[in-house]
């Protein structure tokens, strides 16, 4: 009796389901972000992944080849040239980031030719230890000297091949999975790379973030894999990474966080395995403190062993602007023209973010540990620096791929990484937010940022040009009254001068050294009395050539070779705010060359009469975009 109920309510039900409309054809077929959501998750596990990223990192990095030289790079070919005043003892094969020795004698011989300003150090130091990084730039002047697209196309294909590693290392740990993928894509098209793939002098970081990454690699191939000819390899890469640049000493942050979360052996083994490197970083230390390299006397670079207390203060001061440069779309630059107060504004809140972001991962996955560990302790060797995104090489390979397991945990499983209904909500805010910033906003600025350096470099060098190089100047000496800066326009003066063949003032000076307003009041016939607002130590570089450990005092006196000049009024953070310059000669004397920098160009500058001023406003930042010097 029930089978019989059974089979006629099977029947009944059959007969309603034929009675009803067939599902339309929009309704089985999957839709359009489905589908797209497939063939971008099929191409981030595709085999060939790394060249394709690397491909698209060298395409959107193109504009590098119309840049030609700009800043520093003028200066590295007076040195790779062998037209440098400063004679150092290093072949001129490694001798491309060997600038300044910190000899007394010869920093102020330096001095009196005006290479270096007045308020220089007198143990002024600037000697980096990148050998491999100086050879590739010997390669280029030996290949193709007047070809700077050649050495730009250089340089990408050295980006190309970080971005190869990255995609590698990034499936090596995480898996094959879209992941993995989606760290490396993250990578290949952050626009804080720009500068290193664009900027010849900055190809170090190129090749040390290169080598410190297959180091990495070759790592965990030893360790988790069983490859035993990694065990050498690792070292191997490690001191390529350290002959290439100092950024690589953020390799030794992964390396124990690689041990502390990654490696399955007992942790005496961990720590064990890590001596081959431990003895790579002390043969490379060893080395670098024998041969005096390093930097001294500069506020630009601090030394965490000649100036530990100042490193430290550098740390918590740049370390939050490093973070907002890898972070978001605001440059790590602004560390350089927002004061330090804005610490704690920007510290509280990159804090609770970052929390935000890591703990619901770091809970349950190891990997995650590993990003978070690697990126902090990373911060520490580029604390020493200025903050600029061009040091960020490093960071971002943990922030790139702790980004991509956030919003794969947002996509994939939500439920386990973010437990409550109010943690989810704001997690999915975050999520848009970081993917608009990091695969929207980043990839279609990056050419743009790339170009940038352009009118930046020609904002300073095309000002040169209008600078006399008549047969007189070579007897004369030059004195710049409001230059915006002093590494960029004095040095980049001279440097620009020397390689066109043009003649030399007999020294150069400058008033000033960074793009603050001035007054300059005549005292007497010899004498100019300079109130630098805000004080002397301003701007990116105003701290370039002294350190705030040796410090200029009120009343000091400085006498160089046709110039002296007196401290009469200070700033405790920037420095003189007023400066007493007296020249042995009258200031009408034709020995002299006045020069002042207005609307781009130099144009000559006549000294007031005694007792009466005259004003010079500040240079604005925006200039630098702008068309300079004569067409």
């Amino acid at each position: 009796m029930k089978t019989r109920h059974f089979l006629h309510h099977k029947i009944e039900t059959e007969k309603r389901i034929a009675q009803l409309p067939p599902l339309s054809q929009e309704i089985v077929k999957p839709s359009r972000w489905k589908r797209l959501w497939h063939m971008g998750t099929t191409w981030l596990i595709h085999p060939r992944l790394a060249f394709h990223l690397a491909l698209l990192a060298m395409i959107l990095t193109l504009p590098a080849l119309w840049l030609g030289w700009q800043l520093d790079d003028h200066l590295h070919r007076t040195v790779m040239m062998g037209l440098s005043p400063f004679k150092s003892g290093h072949l001129k094969i490694f001798s491309a980031f060997t600038f300044f020795n910190g000899d007394s004698e010869t920093i102020r011989r330096l001095m009196d030719l005006g290479v270096l300003p007045w308020w220089t150090s007198p143990h002024f130091r600037i000697e980096f230890f990148r050998y491999l990084s100086s050879l590739t730039m010997w390669l280029d002047y030996r290949l193709w000297p007047d070809w700077p697209s050649l050495m730009h196309l250089h340089s990408l294909l050295w980006f190309a091949g970080l971005v190869a590693a990255a995609t590698c290392f990034y499936r090596q740990i995480m898996g094959p999975a879209w992941v993995s993928g989606l760290a490396a894509l993250l990578y290949a098209v952050d626009d804080a790379h720009a500068l290193p793939a664009a900027w010849l002098a900055n190809r170090n970081a190129l090749l040390a973030a290169f080598f410190g990454i297959l180091c990495l690699t070759a790592y965990d191939g030893w360790r988790r894999l069983g490859k035993k000819w990694c065990a050498l390899a690792h070292t191997a890469c490690l001191a390529l990474a350290l002959l290439s640049g100092e950024l690589a000493l953020a390799v030794a942050g992964y390396l124990l966080a690689y041990a502390l979360f990654l490696d399955q052996s007992r942790l005496s083994r961990r720590f064990l395995a890590l001596l081959p490197a431990a003895f790579v970083f002390l043969t490379w230390a060893i080395l670098y403190w024998s041969f005096d390299f390093g930097t001294k006397g500069s506020g630009f670079y601090i030394n965490p062993l000649i100036s530990p207390v100042e490193f430290i203060r550098a740390l918590v001061l740049r370390g939050p602007f490093l973070l907002l440069g890898q972070w978001s779309p605001l440059p790590a630059e602004l560390g350089t023209i927002i004061s330090g107060k804005w610490i704690l504004i920007f510290f509280p809140v990159l804090l609770a973010f970052l929390v935000f972001l890591s703990v619901p991962l770091i809970r349950l996955d190891k990997v995650a540990r590993f990003w978070l560990l690697g990126m902090t302790l990373s911060l520490v060797p580029i604390a020493g620096v200025v903050p600029g995104n061009r040091l960020l090489l490093l960071v971002g390979l943990g922030a790139m791929g702790l980004l991509a397991q956030f919003l794969g945990g947002l996509v994939e499983t939500p439920g386990k990484f973010f437990l409550r209904t109010s943690w989810r909500i704001p997690a999915l805010t975050l999520g848009i937010v970081l993917t608009l910033f990091h695969l929207v906003l980043s990839p279609l600025s990056l050419p743009g940022v790339v170009y940038s350096l352009k009118p930046l470099g020609e904002f300073f060098a095309s000002p040169v040009k209008t600078v006399p190089d008549d047969p007189r100047i070579s007897r004369q000496d030059l004195i710049v009254v409001n230059p915006p800066d002093y590494l960029f326009s004095i040095n980049l003066l001279g440097a620009l001068k020397i390689l066109e063949g043009k003649p030399l003032a007999r020294s150069i000076r400058a008033l000033s050294g960074g793009p603050v307003p001035l007054e300059i009041q005549r005292l007497d016939e010899c004498s100019l009395r300079v109130k630098i607002h805000g004080g002397l130590f301003q701007g990116v570089t105003g701290r370039l050539y002294r350190s705030q450990e040796e410090p200029l005092t009120l009343g000091q006196e400085i006498h160089l070779r046709g110039l002296s000049a007196r401290v009469i009024r200070m700033d405790q953070d920037y420095g003189p705010e007023e400066v007493v310059y007296r020249f042995p000669v009258p200031l009408e004397d034709a020995s002299l060359r006045w020069l002042k920098w207005e609307k781009g160009t130099y144009v000559p500058f006549i000294p007031p009469p005694i007792g009466k001023s005259v004003g010079f406003s500040g240079i604005n930042p925006f200039d630098f975009f702008r068309k300079q010097g004569p067409s």
